[in-house]
């Protein structure tokens, strides 16, 4: 062995060459002098091994399609041959209408190196979209054209093969469950009459999910108390000719099990056990079930890694007494070092500023390792509105220490707004904005706005800092000029505020506010003369907000209660009380269902006290987004009921429950069908009792967030003006 390897050294102290001269021919990508750094030799004397390394660090850019030396009168001469660029990319007869989504697809664009294997990969990703699908029989071909000018144009043509359709789907060994209930937990459906219509199973199989429905299957025996369920790998026989399928499981159902007693296994004393079981979702005497046990192990791991304990196994062991059917549920929890935190890095935020995120993330270098902080982190930049994803990466960089990886995806902010649309009530309208939530990345929120329709013109400036010198203070300003032609009277109101806030721990804010307003009444009904006198509202007010969701615009969890005191009488004429108590709480079924449904309810409670004079432009309204649809704003009080005639309203409460569902992730587009039911009155709710329920569009646009409305009313009057179509930009859905 010794002499072999004395062999090859002599053989590369023999084959070594003396260089006085380097060139690079065919080199354009690339400068000399970069080339050069890449070079894997400092001297004149140069041995083959140092040439193919040199070769292979050249190669290993990207760069070139071929690269080969040739050695001349000691000078040695790199010829590159370069990869061309690509000129056209197309794909054709896969997800021909959206763009988008082709994007996602290719990753290849015009001005890209033309690379072999990029190309392939582009073509595994498509072929492997269509098994997914349950296409077979599918045809991708990849032509490449050489032009003229060196650069090259690829066509993808996709030729989608037909579905298989499930005419058939047998569940072999079930008798305690039902199959319907079953099915709906399968990814694979059978076909069943009129499948083309919503709701009902089209049968289309799904190739890639066939052995996944395998473990949904368990999984809801499992959910049931079946430990000892056993479920089949999936027998599909195919009729190609027909391209229809019959799918068959076998299943052992066993039998459900009680749980008999819960324990934890901890291998340092860590948490307080018996504190952390209270909470736990499982218990003893319950039914066995396999989602409870997830999110037990979810509270353990919770409950460990917030103290330091970034690394640790959770097995759960199920200990069965067959006769009694019964079950112990024994956790064995295995920890590792103690971790802290030794980075923070922020990443792909090409507008917002580094310090605008770190200041919404609760950990920081030199930190205990802590989860609740993480999760923290990432639902409060969720809540800022600036990114269409955050995501937090844990990069472990030794057993005690890691790193927090912020990533961003930055969503549109800033944008000049010019739209316009319809409604029953409003008539056509046009608005228009400058407005940027996020000016130059720095978390201000600026915007210059107007909007017009049959019954408003609205100006308004805006000026707001959710953190003041990036400390826990907000501040906003604004200036507000208005016209507004009411039932019984015209409205001019301009005026200005400002607010200062402060947050209290994570979910708090606390904040004060001043405004002053002029407002004068024209074009006033006779009957209305007494009450409607202009006024000048001089006002302060205190408020509190707690917000848990994690996105600003379609929260997914969470809730939002805010109560707020307002007190006009601080100078001007306007002097009353006015308080203010909302409550939204959302909840995605995502990890229950597997389907993206949120349930969403909102509810406001308004109380107004008179302590001088309520103008009646202040006093309180129902009818319209924000309160119950189905209605015209601002509708009631209603003058034409003969039972009232009183047109102030002291006391007011709606709610709202909502199920939103998605349209098109990709569009961001969803549906959401409503309800909404109000009442209203003057020393009590109950001059005025409506509902209405409709459906609503809900678009994350390019734009701004925009909603189209369609409503009905119930419990409605003859009286009542009735609004079946509105629609807003901006709001949260």
């Amino acid at each position: 062995m010794k002499k072999t390897s004395l062999f090859l050294l002599l053989i590369s102290f023999l084959n070594a060459y003396t260089v006085s001269k380097i060139e690079f021919e065919g080199l354009s990508y690339l400068s000399e002098n970069s080339a050069k750094e890449l070079l894997d030799f400092y001297s004149d004397t140069v041995t083959d091994k140092q040439i193919n390394d040199s070769i292979k660090k050249l190669y290993s850019q990207g760069y070139f399609d071929d690269i080969f030396v040739e050695y001349k009168n000691e000078t040695l001469i790199f010829h590159f041959i370069e990869k061309s660029t690509i000129s056209k990319v197309t794909l054709t007869g896969f997800l021909d209408t959206d763009d988008e989504r082709q994007k996602e697809f290719l990753q290849l664009s015009k001005g890209n190196l033309f690379d072999k294997a990029k190309v392939e990969e582009v073509k595994t990703r498509i072929s492997e979209a269509l098994n997914f699908k349950g296409s077979v029989d599918n045809a991708i071909e990849i032509r490449e054209t050489k032009l003229d000018n060196g650069t090259t144009e690829i066509e993808f043509l996709v030729r989608e093969g037909e579905e298989i359709i499930i005419k058939d789907l047998e569940l072999s060994g079930r008798e305690k469950e039902s199959f319907t209930k079953i099915e709906n937990n399968m990814g694979n459906k059978h076909k069943e009459g009129f499948g083309w219509l919503m709701g009902r199973n089209s049968g289309e199989m799904k190739i890639k999910e066939l052995e996944i429905d395998s473990a949904r299957i368990k999984d809801y025996y499992m959910r049931r108390g079946y430990i000892d369920v056993v479920v089949s790998k999936p027998f599909a026989q195919i009729e190609f000719n027909r391209y229809t399928s019959s799918l068959k499981y076998e299943i052992s159902e066993g039998v459900p099990y009680d749980v008999s007693g819960i324990e934890i296994e901890i291998d340092r004393d860590i948490v307080d056990l018996e504190e952390l079981k209270e909470n736990f979702k499982l218990e003893a005497g319950d039914r066995f079930n396999i989602d409870w046990v997830r999110k037990d192990i979810s509270k353990i791991k919770t409950a460990v890694a917030d103290k330091g304990y970034a690394f640790v196994n959770i097995y759960p062991n199920f200990e069965r007494d067959r006769e009694k059917q019964e079950v112990k549920v024994v956790y064995k929890v295995r920890t590792k070092s103690r971790v802290k935190i030794r980075d923070v890095i922020i990443s792909n935020n090409r507008v917002t500023l580094d310090r605008v995120i770190r200041r919404e993330v609760f950990v920081a270098p030199g930190d205990w390792y802590n989860l609740t902080d993480i999760k923290d982190s990432k639902n409060a930049l969720g809540r800022l509105g600036y990114f269409d994803e955050v995501n937090l990466e844990e990069i472990k960089v030794s057993d005690t220490e890691i790193d927090i990886a912020v990533y961003v995806k930055e969503g549109r902010t800033g944008s000049i707004q010019v739209g316009g649309g319809y409604s029953t009530y409003l008539g056509f309208t046009f608005d228009t904005s400058l407005t940027d939530r996020n000016v130059f990345g720095s978390g201000i929120d600026m915007s210059l706005a107007f909007q017009y329709s049959k019954i408003s013109k609205t100006y308004t400036l805006s000026f707001s800092n959710p953190r003041l010198f990036d400390s826990l203070y907000s501040g906003t300003f604004n200036v507000t000029h208005s016209e507004i032609d009411r039932d019984y009277y015209d409205v001019v109101d301009r005026g200005f505020g400002f607010n200062i806030g402060r947050r209290i721990g994570r979910h708090f804010t606390a904040n004060f506010g001043y405004s002053y307003s002029d407002t004068q009444y024209t074009n006033v009904d006779d009957n209305l003369t007494d009450d409607a006198e202009s006024y000048i509202k001089s006002a302060v007010s205190l408020g509190l907000k707690y917000d848990t969701t994690d996105d600003y615009f379609v929260p997914r969890e969470g809730v939002t209660i805010y109560n707020g005191v307002e007190y006009a009488g601080v100078g001007g004429t306007a002097k009353f009380v006015k308080n203010t108590l909302s409550f939204n709480v959302y909840q995605g079924l995502q990890d229950y269902i597997d389907y993206d449904m949120i349930l969403r309810y909102k509810s406001k409670l308004r109380y107004m006290k008179d302590t001088g004079m309520i103008p009646l432009y202040e006093s309180l309204h129902m009818g319209g987004i924000g309160t119950v649809r189905g209605y015209d704003p601002f509708s009631f009080p209603n003058r034409e009921l003969d039972e009232y005639q009183n047109m102030k309203a002291l006391r007011s409460f709606t709610h709202s429950f909502e199920i939103s569902l998605p349209i098109s992730e990709q569009a961001k587009l969803r549906w959401t069908p409503f309800i909404d039911y109000g009442y209203l009155g003057d020393n009590d709710f109950e001059d005025f009792k409506r509902g209405g329920y409709g459906i609503s569009l809900e678009w994350q646009s390019p734009m701004a967030p925009i909603q189209f409305i369609f409503s009905r009313p119930f419990d409605d009057k003859p009286t009542d003006d009735i609004s079946k179509f509105e629609f807003t930009m901006g709001r949260r859905f």
